[in-house]
Order: C-alpha cells, then sequence, then structure tokens
C-alpha cells in the first residue's frame, strides 16, 4: 500500500463577486497541463436552488516526480449563489457570473505507488531504512517543489480573480 505524506493541508481562496466559472476551470486546466499533471476528475455536482446556481467539483491530478513518488493535488471548487449577469467590457457584452466561490488545495506525495516494497515484511524494513536514511533530502526537495506547485496554482487564480474587482454590472 502507498505511503502518502500530506504536503499541504486544506489552503483555500474564498471569493465573492464577479467572475467566470469556465475561464477558473480553463486556468486550472491549462496550469496542470503545464507543470505537467493528470487531471482525474472524482465528481462534478451542479443543482439550481432558490438562490442561484450551486457547483461542486472535486479533481486529483496527479504527477510522476520518480518511479518511487508521485504528487498529488486535490482541488475542490465549490461555487454558490451562482447567477448570470452581462457586463460591457470595451463596449461588448460579456457574460459572467456572480456569487461565491471557494477553492480548497489538498497535496500529498505518494511513495512506493506501485507497491514494490510491500511484497515481502523483509523489503517494507529494507525501505524504511532507505527512506529514513538516504532518500530523506529527495522527499524533502519533492514536497518542497510540491508545496511551490500548490501556491504558484493559487497565485494564478488569485491574479485572475482580482481582475474583476474593477467590472461594474451593467
Amino acid at each position: 500500500m502507498p505511503e502518502r505524506r500530506l504536503v499541504v493541508d486544506k489552503e483555500r481562496i474564498t471569493y465573492e463577486g464577479l467572475f467566470s466559472v469556465k475561464e477558473v476551470m480553463d486556468i486550472i486546466l491549462s496550469w496542470l497541463s503545464d507543470k505537467g499533471y493528470l487531471p482525474i476528475d472524482k465528481h462534478h455536482k451542479e443543482s439550481i436552488k432558490p438562490e442561484g446556481k450551486f457547483i461542486e467539483f472535486e479533481s486529483w491530478p496527479y504527477k510522476k516526480v520518480t518511479d518511487y513518488a508521485k504528487n498529488i493535488i486535490v482541488i475542490r471548487l465549490i461555487g454558490s449563489e451562482l447567477k448570470d449577469v452581462a457586463i460591457d467590457v470595451d463596449g461588448k457584452k460579456k457574460k459572467l457570473n456572480q456569487g461565491k466561490l471557494q477553492i480548497v488545495f489538498d497535496a500529498y506525495l505518494e511513495t512506493d505507488y506501485e507497491a514494490r516494497w510491500e511484497t515481502k515484511p523483509v523489503f517494507y524494513v529494507i525501505r524504511l531504512m532507505f527512506e529514513k536514511y538516504v532518500y530523506t533530502p529527495f522527499l524533502s526537495g519533492f514536497e518542497r517543489n510540491l508545496k511551490n506547485d500548490v501556491t504558484h496554482l493559487k497565485s494564478q487564480i488569485k491574479g485572475y480573480l482580482n481582475l474583476f474587482q474593477y467590472y461594474k454590472k451593467s
């Protein structure tokens, strides 16, 4: 069984105002493809309520760092009270959403994801000793890179959302 180390625990972006759900998803997906992550969608749910549309999306993109370790980022996007609005941008109408958006990030470093070192108890003990005394600097570097990836993705999304504070509804 692979061992997962929690690197980033429930880092959040909360936003209320104008934005486009589609463009937020496009930013996330393009960032993942640029960094070499393979997205795996766990679930996607939409419902319409009296106060507006509700969207919940969860994805678990991963990236193999080595044959022994891989990065997993858990992205949960929750949009609530979403309403469609139209704004004027340079004389052209643009359709956006108005409501609340919350994005939660978790990140894991998964080691021995193919369970090669767990076929026999002796191999398991060897793996533990190897991780503790030999492979520790590499694993800490992998954790640092994973944390930097999550921080970079958060800054990309925050930068996009900050653009909309200057728009006004028409």
